[in-house]
């Protein structure tokens, strides 16, 4: 499955990438709209960061449906947290229905 990580934090974005990699995930991840918006019709699933809100969040995830690709929004999280751990326990359940499809 291959999955784009959309975060406002460069060094977040990095890590939770990662994370989706190790994880099993084709995993690329972006900071900013514009590049969200030209990759959406690569991917399958589009994880955004806790910081993507409001009409930002609302474009980007018209643009995912538009582009039949599943979104889920993760939480949080803390710099000091594993960020491998942070994908399991936080993100695959979440991607868990879309990644069976």
């Amino acid at each position: 499955m291959k999955v784009l990580l959309f975060g406002r934090n460069p060094a977040t974005v990095s890590r939770v990438t990662a994370a989706l990699s190790a994880a099993g995930f084709a995993a690329d991840g972006v900071v900013s709209e514009e590049a969200v918006l030209t990759r959406l019709g690569f991917v399958d699933a589009l994880v955004l960061g806790a910081g993507v809100v409001g009409t930002l969040r609302e474009r980007v995830t018209a643009a995912a449906v538009r582009h039949g690709v599943v979104w889920v929004q993760g939480p949080h999280i803390l710099p000091e947290r594993d960020a491998l751990e942070y994908v399991r326990t936080e993100i695959l359940p979440k991607l868990s229905p879309a990644r069976r499809s």
